[in-house]
């Protein structure tokens, strides 16, 4: 397994930030006796892990914190099989199946992917030609007829493989009608660019580079009405062993996310910043655009998607939409579903946890 880059848990300055954590000794702690991997990718949905090491907020509550990137989140499944890390942030299709080969439990929702992921073809192709004939989904360009035979790079197990069925399925199509190459976004950007392949699934970055080139965004996450929340994982090991490191590591999380959640101008700079530390090159502007589309997730917002009756809240439904997506592609069996959901894959301990913590209420 390659690791893009590991950051180390180094001496920070003292923030303004209430520290997170709820007791005394959590506060002050040796952070060499609470210790916690953090696996995670260069985007908005690492970016409080990244923040909380650059700004000392672990520390302030005694955790040593390891944050691990990879370039996927399947990849980042592969090193949860080895034992390489105990929490993770990624998109929302890859933890299905982290949750059924892994045991990896949802424990929170990260900054949505949902206006992130966009789907290209060149100019000139006949799907750019034709726009308003999918009802009720306006913003697809094209028809069965078009997109049918095209060939499509599209990262596979991801939310722009999501974002693809989801169009194809308002087209009337599935992925059998199509032909789909299995490539990271990056290396689709650069192999679309060369003249490869009909039709490029993104996200951003390189979505803003689209923008420049002559093509045309013919779907997108948005266009197809899905929502894509990115999740916070941790595994069942984790979660029995480290529950209080895991909970403090959630508090500094949505405190952070609470800090810079209407601060797009930091939220874009640190966006910039954990771009350049892992080789994704951007600049300022495009960064802060991609902090624009996604937004944090606080605490709050977790509360109200945690809250109401088991099977009905929104992250029930929300997750069991792209268990379903998982069962039309083959990806998973329904009994792989059912198995989801009966071993509390949407693990709620601690949301409610930090919502007594913090006097919230939860319903």
């Amino acid at each position: 397994m390659k690791r893009l880059i590991a950051l180390a848990l180094s001496l920070s300055m003292a923030v303004s930030l209430t520290a997170c954590g709820g007791g005394d000794d959590a506060a002050g702690g040796d952070s060499g006796s609470r210790s916690l991997t953090v696996s995670g990718q260069p985007y908005s949905h690492t970016l409080p892990a990244y923040i909380g090491l650059e700004e000392g907020q672990f520390e302030d509550v005694g955790l040593d914190v390891e944050l691990i990137m990879f370039t996927g989140g399947n990849v980042q499944n592969e090193a949860l099989g080895a034992g390489e890390w105990d929490v993770g942030c990624y998109g929302s299709p890859p933890s299905i199946t982290g949750g059924i080969a892994y045991g990896a439990k949802v424990i929170g929702f990260g900054s949505p992917d949902t206006e992130a992921v966009t789907i290209w073809a060149r100019s000139d192709s006949d799907i750019a030609q034709i726009q308003g004939q999918v009802a009720g989904y306006d913003e697809i360009y094209g028809n069965a007829d078009t997109w049918r035979g095209k060939t499509i790079l599209c990262p596979l197990g991801t939310s722009a493989h999501f974002t693809l069925v989801a169009t194809l399925e308002k087209l009337g199509l599935t992925t059998e009608d199509v032909s789909i190459i299995d490539m990271g976004v990056a290396q689709a950007y650069t192999a679309f660019k060369a003249g490869e392949a009909d039709i490029v699934c993104l996200w951003d970055p390189q979505g803003f580079d689209a923008e420049n080139e002559d093509w045309v965004c013919i779907s997108s996450g948005k266009a197809t009405g899905e929502d894509q929340p990115t999740v916070i994982v941790a595994s069942e090991e984790a979660i029995e062993t480290k529950h209080d490191e895991i909970l403090d590591f959630l508090d500094c999380y949505y405190q952070i996310c609470e800090k810079y959640a209407d601060d797009l101008d930091a939220y874009g700079q640190y966006m910039m910043d954990i771009g350049l530390d892992n080789g994704v090159e951007q600049t300022l502007e495009i960064a802060t655009r991609c902090a624009e589309k996604r937004p944090l997730s606080t605490l709050d917002d977790e509360i109200e998607w945690f809250s109401g009756e088991k099977g009905t809240r929104y992250v029930d439904t929300t997750m069991e939409n792209l268990m379903d997506f998982f069962v039309q592609t083959g990806s998973i069996e329904e009994s792989d579903k059912q198995y989801l959901i009966e071993n509390n894959f949407i693990d709620d301990t601690f949301i409610r946890e930090l919502a007594e913590r913090h006097g919230k209420t939860m319903n």
